[in-house]
């Protein structure tokens, strides 16, 4: 049995890569020709030892610029759409395995079945699957963070397994290095600590050693694959930090550290200080103006067009890009796991785990809604943590039903129901779930919850990932005479477009060049832009609808002798 289940899991994992592994050339998104100059700029830095140079974005996004560069060993790093699938690729393979990485942990935490709920739940979660499809840098961030938060919460329940520790450290260090917001995370870490304070058996001193060796690890991390960091000064601190982790973390075990290496560790920590001071200061200014400065592009929301949507935005935005199981089985999972609490010192160590990972859903949602800059895709870390409860709620659900089933026979169910209830169950969670977001391959991005009617989605939330503006250069491409075409592309258009076009493309407010098509992104059209109809008067020829939203308007510009 233990072996099926072995080889069910492998086989699942294998066919859970092919929507992150195909079709990665089939469309452009939002940033993903900056971010493959940045990272191709990155590179070059490191080969010509300016590592100054290395501090490119606030975001910082190295881990994106490491991966997306390393497509310069095999081909020439243009900005091209065979070049960005390489860099997709990469960083596809990575989210995959972490995702594989986390489901090992999850088993740790609460047993095979919810980490196969969870694996599946993780694999096929549309916006998380969506912008690991990209290049850049939400999606490094979030299985980062999410590898962070299993490893932490598998130390706080072995306090006995400092590797846990370690390497959750390490994990921070590099979701810090993929987008400034993990540090969001800060404040989750004392507070997850907090709820396991009855494993502690050094008091307030091992509770803070513990935190320091974790900010260590991460600290470690950054200064080690951050080249800015990389000259005598920075690796001399790197050092001091290494010889006052390994002090810590023998005083944690109760060994004796000799007392000259705690005294030179600590005035090495001193004369570097204010040089690291330097460095992190202009890195987190860029952080604070991102936080505070509304983006230059408006959103549209609730009917308005606006800079900053307000404090409802991610909140729509948990309802519509969730899969119609993930929040009622997310709130099932807290009740369940609630109402067991007491039963067993396992189901107590369940609860108190799952409530961390409701603390650190709320904490980012709140935090990332205090911002004045907002994006769907800012909110993604929220979605792993919440497709995690969810197959809690799926699982605890079945438990559930089991007894139930045996309250009603006065004994405990047979095998025979508990089997058809499972496989009714799962054939049901397969085909809500996975299969409307396979059927959209690969324009993930524009699933919505199909609680959501499409005209209600397109009168709430900016709609678009660009995938359709692709389609629309594919259709005209096919015209006899494409080389030879004129097309102008609305401004948030445009970009999208000319990858796949051969003729002459620009955007649609030159209005003193002729045109034979005008293309009308719908992004464009809801923030007012550009008027649905288009500008130049041309006559409607063909709709690009995706996930049954119009995205595209394709209009045939006549000659004036016509």
């Amino acid at each position: 049995m233990k072996r099926l289940i072995l080889l069910s899991t492998l086989c699942f994992f294998t066919l859970a890569g092919v929507p992150r592994f195909f079709s990665l050339e089939a469309h452009w998104g939002s940033d993903e020709g900056l971010w493959l100059q940045r990272s191709a700029q990155f590179i070059f830095a490191v080969r010509e030892s300016e590592f100054s140079e290395t501090l490119i974005a606030h975001h910082p996004g190295v881990t994106t610029m490491w991966l997306a560069g390393l497509r310069s060993f095999f081909t020439d790093p243009r900005v091209d759409v065979e070049n960005l699938a390489l860099a997709r690729w990469s960083i596809g393979v990575l989210v995959w395995v972490g995702i594989g990485i986390a489901s090992l942990l999850l088993y740790q935490l609460f047993g095979q079945w919810i980490a196969l709920a969870s694996f599946a739940c993780l694999a096929y979660s549309p916006l998380f699957l969506a912008q690991t499809r990209r290049v850049h840098t939400d999606a490094l961030a979030t299985i980062f963070i999410l590898l962070t938060v299993l490893l932490f919460l598998l130390y706080c329940q072995n306090r006995y397994r400092q590797r846990y520790l370690i390497f959750s450290g390490i994990a921070f260090g590099l979701a810090v290095l993929s987008k400034s917001y993990a540090l969001i995370l800060l404040p989750w870490i004392p507070l997850c600590l907090f709820l396991f304070w009855e494993k502690y058996t050094g008091g307030l001193g091992r509770y803070l050693t513990e935190s320091i060796i974790f900010f260590n690890c991460a600290s470690l991390t950054v200064l080690s694959l951050w080249p800015v960091f990389w000259t005598p000064i920075f690796w001399g601190m790197t050092l001091c930090l290494l010889g006052f982790t390994c002090v810590l973390f023998r005083e944690m075990k109760g060994e004796q550290c000799p007392m000259w290496l705690v005294g030179v560790t600590l005035v090495g920590l001193l004369f570097v200080c204010i040089h690291v001071t330097q460095t992190v200061r202009t890195v987190f200014d860029k952080v604070n103006w991102a936080v505070t400065t509304p983006h230059e592009v408006e959103h549209f929301f609730l009917g308005k067009v606006v800079n900053d949507p307000g404090w409802l935005f991610y909140i729509f935005v948990l309802m519509i890009k969730s899969t119609p199981l993930m929040l009622p089985l997310s709130l099932l999972g807290c009740i369940l796991l609630w109402k067991n609490r007491k039963h067993s010192e396992e189901t107590a160590r369940h609860f108190k785990t799952g409530l961390s990972l409701v603390f650190g859903a709320v904490l980012f949602t709140i935090c990332l809604s205090a911002t004045s800059k907002k994006f769907s895709r800012y909110l993604l870390p929220t979605f792993p943590v919440l497709e995690i409860l969810s197959a809690i709620g799926f699982i605890e659900g079945l438990k559930w039903g089991y007894t139930a089933l045996g309250s009603k026979a006065g004994t405990e169910a047979p095998a025979r129901y508990k089997t058809a209830l499972a496989v009714i169950a799962g054939v049901v969670f397969f085909f809500i779930q996975v299969v409307p977001v396979l059927a959209l391959h690969p324009y993930y991005g524009t699933y919505y919850n199909p609680y959501w009617k499409v005209t209600d989605i397109t009168n709430i939330i900016t709609v678009g990932d660009a995938s359709a503006v692709a389609l629309a250069a594919k259709y005209i491409e096919k015209k006899a005479n494409a080389p030879q075409l004129r097309v102008a592309v609305s401004p948030l258009g445009t970009d999208f477009f000319q990858p796949y076009f051969r003729g002459f493309a620009y955007n649609t407010k030159k209005k003193y060049l002729s045109a034979d098509y005008e293309i009308v992104y719908i992004r464009d059209s809801q923030i007012k832009w550009v008027p649905q109809a288009g500008t130049r008067g041309g006559t409607l020829e063909h709709v690009i609808t995706l996930n049954g939203i119009d995205h595209v308007w394709i209009y045939r510009i006549l000659p004036p002798e016509e």
